[in-house]
């Protein structure tokens, strides 16, 4: 048993006397590679009351997203070329072609959106008046059950559509 507890505490002394279990790594290479990602950054003219939505396309699948409020930015982006995409409700879409470079922060210039045109005599928030005869569709309601669009027009009922175009 002696000679036992003699060999581990010899084996541990010759453990300690070579390096072993010390925190230095002889082999830290993070110092030497690049690094992969990027960032990009910009501003957009703020709109009161409206959200403007940046969204960074690549190959038209979605790879980041923010709000932007006058500026924005979105990091650890994988260098490459990619689609950005500037929207807000009531506003024309800008869409600008950038190339994310690994290490730096590329700045982009301020873009402004144009407010989309309303129809003449409609005012912000009215809807367009398409008379007593409805297209021919028909509308779930909140059970499931289909109802045609000309059921719900006719005697000063107001009808309101609102189209969802998805993907984000």
């Amino acid at each position: 048993m002696k000679q036992i507890k003699t060999l581990f505490t010899l084996a541990l002394l010759l453990l300690a006397a070579f390096g072993c279990g010390t925190t230095d790594n002889p082999v830290d290479d993070r110092d030497e590679i690049a690094t992969l990602t990027g960032a990009l950054q910009g501003e957009v003219q703020s709109i009161e009351g409206v959200t403007i939505q940046v969204h960074l396309l690549k190959d038209g699948q979605l790879v980041a997203h923010t709000e932007a409020h006058g500026s924005y930015a979105l990091n650890e982006i994988e260098a490459g070329n990619y689609t950005l995409h500037i929207s807000a409700n009531g506003y024309q879409d800008a869409e600008l072609n950038v190339t994310v470079v690994a290490g730096e922060t590329v700045s982009l210039d301020k873009v402004t959106l144009a407010a989309l045109a309303l129809p003449d005599g409609l005012e912000l928030g009215e809807g367009l008046n398409i008379g007593s005869k409805a297209p021919a569709f028909e509308l779930p309601d909140g059970n499931g059950e289909l109802h045609a669009l000309a059921d719900y027009t006719g005697n000063d009922k107001k009808v309101v559509l609102i189209f969802y175009r998805g993907g984000w």
